[in-house]
């Protein structure tokens, strides 16, 4: 890996990633963060040394060393989407927004300096290069996956920013928005159209929850209308999920398509209270309503009780932040219009908080390699345990008690 780096950087460096006519000196790397394992990649933190004197703290991400899992994981298909975002989508997102004297309260992003993703028998040269902004402050929220209010609100005012970019581009030329967004890859399903688990796993995930809740209150909820709607969309997930994704204009955008505590950093004032949040790993982007990162948002990162104290207030944050953060006259959804995107929506932050909340609720329990993909179930649905199956739980309580099953 590090012979990898030293033999790569010098010829990326040169052809101008790092700058026009900058040249390569050396490549530190940081001791401290070495070889850190992700889910779908290896990074590696450190520091470009240039020519003119510029030292540039970088991320360098890398594919898997093992085909096959590179081919399992689609990590492919992820690398793809991350370079097109950041060559192509996000630059004209930015450029439309300008071209408009938009307002300037731009999303937080980091910088990228370079990727390849030529596969094939050289897949595993292939890198992305990004700026480390933990020099600039950000960081990542100490406590997670569950977080406080303000983390939360904080992230949906930066989705809002990112959001608007797409409304402003849409407004002035939607004939170029949807030629940039032609070659993101399908992450979520596989060619057969299937989703990314088999042997039934959403349904089971689903039926942690539902059987938990009427465990808990089933006199309630037994006969509850919603619930038998909802024990019927789980039962045949992928199909509602293809609904869910279906682009619904005037409000579809650029999604993130994994946004959660996980794909954000946070910089913190003196108190310790978030004052910006940075969007990173845009691996699964795709074309379609916001709901989709709200909804995976708030299952995924919040409590129940959050949930019911504070949906409003959270969903109006979205909503008065997207209004301002667009030129006069560009189309927005308003907190009527947003409401009925969530609740057509809120079965895809569902699916994906099902299984991994609880798993991130013992996240340093690492999934055997060699597992069978029913192996993979069966130990996705132990994880977090008791509390892990709670939480599934408050979630399809949640759902039901907003109605949200008329998908």
């Amino acid at each position: 890996m590090d012979s990898l780096i030293r033999e790569e950087l010098p010829e990326i460096v040169n052809s101008g990633a790092f700058g026009k006519n900058l040249k390569y000196v050396s490549f530190d790397i940081n001791e401290d963060y070495v070889g850190q394992n992700q889910y779908k990649s290896t990074v590696v933190f450190g520091t470009v040394n240039t020519s003119d004197g510029s030292k540039f703290n970088v991320v360098i991400k890398l594919k898997l060393r093992d085909e096959a899992l590179c081919l399992k994981f689609k990590i492919h298909f992820h690398f793809n989407n991350e370079i097109i975002m950041y060559e192509n989508i996000i630059p004209f997102l930015f450029e439309s927004h300008r071209s408009l004297n938009g307002i300037e309260d731009w999303p937080s992003l980091c910088r990228f300096f370079y990727g390849r993703n030529k596969c094939g028998d050289l897949f595993d040269r292939d890198l992305i290069i990004l700026e480390n902004v933990d020099y600039q402050g950000f960081r990542s929220s100490k406590k997670h996956p569950l977080v406080d209010y303000d983390h939360v609100v904080s992230a949906l005012r930066a989705l809002a920013k990112f959001h608007g970019l797409s409304y402003t581009a849409k407004h002035k030329d939607p004939v170029r928005l949807q030629k940039v967004i032609m070659d993101l890859c399908e992450t979520q399903f596989d060619e057969d159209g299937q989703w990314i688990f088999k042997n039934d796993a959403f349904r089971r995930f689903g039926k942690r929850g539902i059987d938990r809740l009427l465990e808990r209150n089933g006199d309630l909820y037994r006969d509850n209308e919603h619930l038998k709607r909802f024990n019927k969309i789980n039962d045949n997930v992928a199909q509602s999920l293809k609904r869910a994704f279906e682009p619904q204009e005037p409000f579809s955008v650029v999604c993130h398509g994994d946004f959660n505590v996980n794909n954000v950093l946070f910089r913190y004032d003196e108190t310790g209270l978030p004052i910006d949040v940075l969007l990173f790993d845009f691996g699964t982007p795709r074309y379609g309503s916001p709901a989709l990162d709200i909804s995976f948002l708030l299952y995924m990162n919040t409590t129940q009780d959050l949930r019911e104290s504070h949906w409003d207030d959270l969903l109006n944050e979205y909503c008065l932040t997207l209004a301002k953060s667009v030129p006069s006259g560009v189309r927005v959804p308003n907190r009527i219009e947003l409401d009925s995107e969530i609740a057509r929506c809120a079965i895809y932050g569902f699916a994906n908080a099902s299984f991994f909340l609880p798993h991130q609720l013992n996240s340093k329990v690492i999934c055997d390699e060699d597992m069978t993909e029913e192996e993979v179930v069966q130990w996705l649905l132990k994880m977090g345990g008791d509390i892990g199956t709670e939480r599934v739980a408050d979630m399809v309580q949640h759902i039901v008690d907003m109605k949200f099953t008329n998908v």
